[in-house]
């Protein structure tokens, strides 16, 4: 089975089009329902996407087969209502979105401190509709992006971002985007990426993770480690319409006296238990349609 993540948006260009041009008369919550016509489809051509779901629920989550189909319209509704609430946001920009944050204070103290630092998130909730909805803040903001979405998406997305102290850094598998990120973290910026996705050749490492081996990325971790910035886990977790929950989840530098290489790797496991802990806790919202564990070949 192919392990390779293809970094991009589902929908396809017409079909993004046609959702954002809808957003600017339609509701939301009338497109919600939609959603119970359109899954099933989903569920019967996604062949890929629908196996791997199975063994991570199975497997990972403890979900008894006679509740599996419940599981698997769950993730999948869940991860419709990511793809509308960005287009929502992005075709309408009167469209609102709450957000509270548990442990805010960690946050602000990096806020406020003049050297850089590095946010890692993950395909967990909708962490990209956060950066969307923040106000300007005095720090720039540079969300590291995965290449290949369809071009409308990134006309908008460009045009939200203009508004604001944002200014993204195009990951793709040359590698170039380092020296741009190296450069933002010295210039006291704000770095921010998935850390639950492998694009290409990346470098990784090896790590249970919801009890069997997964490979997660690590260069965020090497980058922290070498150029010794901070770095905090955040995830943005929906709880109910419109209403977000952001989760600060600082890591630690420990190991003073280690190499570099085995401090990105203290950091990286760290990452991945605060993620583990919070799939753990929402199951329906790790959004993962591509074999991730090492199990599954």
């Amino acid at each position: 089975m192919e392990r390779k993540w293809s970094g991009k948006t589902q929908g396809g260009t017409f079909g993004q089009k046609s959702v954002l041009f809808y957003f600017k008369y339609g509701s939301l919550r009338l497109i919600y329902l939609i959603l119970y016509l359109v899954i099933p489809f989903y569920l019967i051509f996604d062949k890929k996407g629908v196996r791997v779901t199975k063994w991570y629920a199975l497997n990972c989550i403890g979900i008894k087969p006679k509740h599996l189909r419940k599981i698997l319209f769950q993730v999948y509704y869940n991860f419709g209502q990511v793809f509308l609430d960005r287009f929502a946001l992005l075709g309408n920009p009167k469209n609102k979105f709450n957000f509270s944050i548990e442990n805010e204070t960690a946050f602000q103290q990096l806020l406020n401190q003049e050297k850089g630092f590095l946010i890692v998130s993950a395909h967990v909730g909708n962490f990209e509709l956060l950066s969307y909805s923040m106000g300007k803040i005095d720090k720039t903001l540079r969300p590291i992006l995965f290449g290949g979405e369809a071009e409308v998406f990134k006309e908008l997305r460009n045009t939200i971002f203009k508004d604001k102290n944002i200014d993204p850094i195009i990951l793709d598998e040359t590698g170039s985007y380092i020296f741009d990120i190296n450069s933002a973290l010295m210039n006291g910026d704000i770095v921010s990426m998935p850390a639950d996705r492998i694009l290409g050749n990346m470098k990784h490492f090896t790590v249970d993770f919801l009890g069997h081996k997964a490979n997660f990325p690590l260069g965020v971790f090497q980058i922290a480690a070498t150029l010794n910035v901070p770095i905090v886990a955040i995830f943005v977790v929906k709880e109910s319409y419109k209403n977000f929950k952001v989760i600060v989840n600082p890591i630690n530098f420990i190991e003073e006296n280690q190499s570099n290489p085995i401090k990105a790797k203290l950091l990286g496991q760290q990452y991945v238990k605060h993620l583990e802990t919070l799939v753990q806790k929402h199951p329906n919202q790790w959004y993962n349609f591509y074999p991730f564990w090492n199990e599954q070949g």
